[in-house]
């Protein structure tokens, strides 16, 4: 019954891609076209009649004549970019979808991707890059108003989004890791598995590059998107959703992702260990604090930045009915024109076992006596937007060094930006400050210095601090 499912959804995504929701795919043919009068249309047609015969390397450069009579001729970029992908060796919509598809060999859970040989992961690699070179071009020129707007990035995106996550998933593939365990589902929402994402390594980056490219096509067309995510993700998607529930969950997902990788391309370097260090138990940031943070891209715990000592994903719940799109907020009694729909949305947090004995605050109160360390201070998500609140309760006990009422405000002036960032250069030597046998800042240098969760801690937490933790 399972291989059956498992068949009609990568049929399901592939017949939806071989249509073509917009009447544009790249891995569906175009039918030729008369040609009009200017330069690009006549060479976008006859590169179209070589696709046709599969004259691949004449269509090409007829292609490339196109764009160099009209670089806006979005006719001539698609045609491009369909051409390069059919030149591309095992990158065929109904391939790609079937490596997806979870099996079970010797007791283990595999897939396509796993099994694959080296050479043919590469090859598809390779492929996709390939195509993408000219499809990145074409999306560029289209979100900067470069093109004649005859077929958008929204009419490709369902396309856009299987090349992404084929990437992707070559990208885990390298670490023997599956999709499905990086993004999970459950009848709270769709979620990304932090403790997953660890084991990518170095490859994290690249990884979450990759996704968020896709995240910008699922945003595109989530209708289309919809059926991807089920074809890669079957297992974790179909016990929990509904099929009209799949669109919203989808861009909820998307949001979170599109936001971690701006996160992580434009962290210091030296602070990756810190934000790709998830629901350790661990104060990572050096305030003294436990997994304080949410991946929301909100500073949770005003002490002036953000998600850098992030908890595990997995208490977050993401909200499966916040608002998509324009008439959506208008429905609910927002402006859509100060309405933010590209932040994370957080309805509510809720207590994981593992951390039913951890002390965020450090008060002496673990998340089973002082659930307000586990709440936000406005519980719904358009009232903390209105009051442009978004920190957690257990931050109004404590006060960081520099901060004004517990948290810095949301537009510093230059001298509130440098009180900020001395604060967060002390935290950063109290962070590196790991080894027992050789302690630099003292318990109380670290309250003088940062204040904040530091304030609550006795000389003998202040020991517990150093335990899983190595000099560097």
């Amino acid at each position: 019954m399972r291989k059956i499912l498992q068949s009609k959804w990568m049929w399901s995504v592939a017949i939806a891609l071989s249509l073509g929701v917009a009447g544009c795919n790249l891995f569906h043919p175009t039918g030729s076209r008369d040609a009009d009068n200017d330069d690009a249309a006549a060479l976008t047609h006859d590169g179209y009649i070589e696709f046709q015969k599969s004259n691949f390397d004449a269509a090409r450069k007829f292609f490339n004549k196109a764009i160099q009579a009209d670089s806006g001729y979005s006719e001539a970029w698609i045609g491009l970019s369909k051409t390069v992908l059919k030149m591309q060796e095992g990158i065929d919509v109904f391939e790609l979808a079937s490596y997806a598809q979870k099996t079970e060999k010797d007791g283990k859970s595999s897939n396509g991707f796993l099994d694959m040989s080296n050479e043919k992961a590469d090859s598809i690699s390779r492929g996709i890059d390939s195509v993408l070179i000219f499809v990145n071009k074409f999306i560029d020129r289209d979100t900067t108003d470069k093109t004649d707007k005859k077929i958008r990035f929204s009419d490709i995106a369902d396309s856009y989004t299987i090349l992404q996550l084929t990437k992707a998933a070559l990208r885990i593939r390298s670490v023997q890791t599956q999709l499905s365990s990086i993004v999970s589902a459950d009848n709270a929402g769709m979620m990304m598995n932090l403790d997953a994402l660890n084991d990518l390594g170095d490859s994290l980056k690249p990884f979450l590059n990759d996704m968020a490219s896709a995240a910008e096509a699922i945003k595109s067309s989530p209708e289309s998107a919809a059926e991807i995510i089920k074809a890669y993700l079957p297992d974790s998607t179909r016990q929990f959703f509904d099929e009209e529930d799949y669109a919203d969950v989808t861009v909820g997902l998307a949001n979170s992702v599109i936001q971690m990788n701006d996160r992580a391309q434009t962290i210091e370097k030296d602070r990756n260990d810190v934000f790709f260090k998830f629901g350790n138990a661990i104060d990572d940031d050096g305030d003294g604090c436990v997994d304080e943070e949410v991946i929301d891209n909100y500073d949770n715990d005003g002490d002036g930045e953000i998600d850098e000592d992030a908890r595990d994903s997995r208490s977050i719940v993401l909200v499966k009915k916040r608002p998509t799109n324009i008439e959506e907020v208008k429905s609910i009694g927002q402006d859509p024109t100060t309405y933010d729909l590209t932040k994370a949305q957080i309805d509510s947090l809720s207590v994981l076992e593992k951390y039913n004995t951890i002390d965020i605050d450090m008060d002496g109160k673990t998340t089973q006596d002082d659930l307000d360390e586990w709440q936000f201070i406005y519980r719904d998500p358009n009232d903390r937007d209105e009051k442009k609140n978004h920190r957690l309760k257990f931050t109004n006990k404590i006060s960081f060094n520099f901060t004004s009422d517990g948290r810095f405000p949301e537009n510093m002036k230059e001298d509130e930006q440098a009180k900020r960032d001395s604060l967060i250069a002390k935290k950063e030597l109290i962070r590196k400050d790991t080894d027992i046998n050789n302690i630099k800042y003292k318990l109380k240098d670290r309250q003088e210095m940062v204040g904040g969760c530091w304030d609550n801690y006795t000389e003998e937490q202040f020991i517990k601090w150093f335990e899983g933790r190595s000099a560097k």
